[in-house]
């Protein structure tokens, strides 16, 4: 038995995650089968328990794999050779692999928008447009600090000097957020907060967050 027959209904929760996250719903049905699979599967194993077509399988864990959520490799037995697949116990490594490849690029675009608008929005008569794209400038720039701080643990995880402090960090995260927050003024305020007394303390051995 791949999953106990119980737990078979709990892929729809991943199913609606990926969903929402950007995904196709057969992506997360195959990520969240891998996830609660007692062992790697192979292709055969995946279409056969979720009843899905060859192709819909390969495309699926492509993506899988581009997203850095499932790794693949050669099992061999006697002469014949077969790829098994398997998900990543590290969902921190995920989340920092979809912000790179798909999330910062979509950021750092709408934000691009946002200053071309306004650098042609001089004269009083555009003085609303301006606050609304400095506005934009600004989340976008939030958003991109934050993202960049989650990447950078993600490749920091696993060296000695960052393993030490992984678990105090990730209980003292949102406490540190919300007082971040509540110290800060304008959402400028709160981006250049970000960027300057978070990420830097960050490459800085934690020093200031633990």
């Amino acid at each position: 038995m791949i999953i106990e027959n119980e737990l078979m209904v709990e892929l729809i929760h991943f199913e609606e995650f990926f969903s929402r996250m950007g995904f196709k719903r057969i992506d997360g049905s195959i990520f969240g089968l891998l996830v609660l699979s007692k062992k790697p599967l192979t292709s055969e194993e995946i279409e056969t328990t979720l009843n899905l077509s060859q192709s819909a399988v390969s495309l699926s864990l492509k993506t899988l794999s581009n997203i850095a959520a499932i790794e693949t490799h050669d099992q061999r037995n006697g002469e014949s050779k077969k790829k098994i697949h398997l998900a990543k116990e590290d969902s921190l490594a995920i989340v920092a692999s979809v912000f790179r490849k798909r999330e910062e690029e979509y950021v750092r675009e709408f934000k691009k928008m946002a200053q071309r608008v306004l650098s042609h929005s001089e004269g009083a008569e555009n003085l609303a447009r301006r606050k609304r794209m400095q506005s934009i400038i600004s989340t976008c720039e939030m958003a991109e600090a934050i993202m960049q701080f989650v990447i950078t643990i993600a490749k920091e995880k696993g060296a000695e000097h960052f393993d030490q402090h992984y678990d105090a960090l990730v209980k003292r995260l949102p406490k540190t957020l919300e007082l971040l927050a509540l110290s800060a003024g304008p959402l400028s305020e709160i981006t250049h907060n970000l960027k300057d007394n978070f990420t830097n303390k960050l490459k800085n051995n934690f020093k200031g967050i633990l």
